[in-house]
C-alpha cells in the first residue's frame, strides 16, 4: 500500500483537500486551507517471512477528517471508508475527537489490511 494508491482512492473527497501526513501549513505553522480536509498516514507495513522471502503484507492506515462540525467530519469519514473498500481491510476502528487549539472536530478511521 503506497501513498499514491491511497490518494487515487480518496483524493477527490473533501473538495480535493486530501493530504498525506500533514495538511499544508502557512509560515506561522497553521493550516493554510479551510476545513474540511483529510490527512492520511501509512502507520505501518509488516511483512510475513518465509524461507522463500517475504509473504503477506499487513498494513495499518490512519485517516483523520477535520471539519467545523462533527456531522460533516463523520460523513466524510464514511465516504473515505467506502472509497477504501477495495483494500479489503480486515479491521476497522472509528474514533472521534475535538481539537481545542483549532476548534475543529476530528473523525478518525484506522484500518488494517492484509495483502
Amino acid at each position: 500500500m503506497t501513498e499514491s494508491q491511497i490518494y487515487s482512492l480518496i483524493g477527490d473527497l473533501a473538495g480535493g483537500q486530501v493530504y498525506p501526513y500533514v495538511v499544508p501549513l502557512n509560515a506561522q505553522g497553521e493550516p493554510s486551507v479551510s476545513p474540511p480536509w483529510v490527512v492520511f498516514t501509512v502507520v505501518s507495513e509488516v511483512f510475513g517471512d518465509t524461507l522463500c522471502g517475504p509473504a503477506e503484507e499487513n498494513s495499518t492506515l490512519q485517516i483523520d477528517v477535520y471539519s467545523r462540525t462533527t456531522d460533516e467530519a463523520r460523513s466524510i469519514r464514511e465516504q473515505v471508508a467506502t472509497a477504501l473498500e477495495s483494500l479489503q481491510f480486515t479491521q476497522l476502528n472509528k474514533t472521534n475527537g475535538y481539537e481545542t487549539d483549532t476548534g475543529l472536530y476530528r473523525a478518525t478511521l484506522e484500518i488494517q489490511s492484509q495483502q
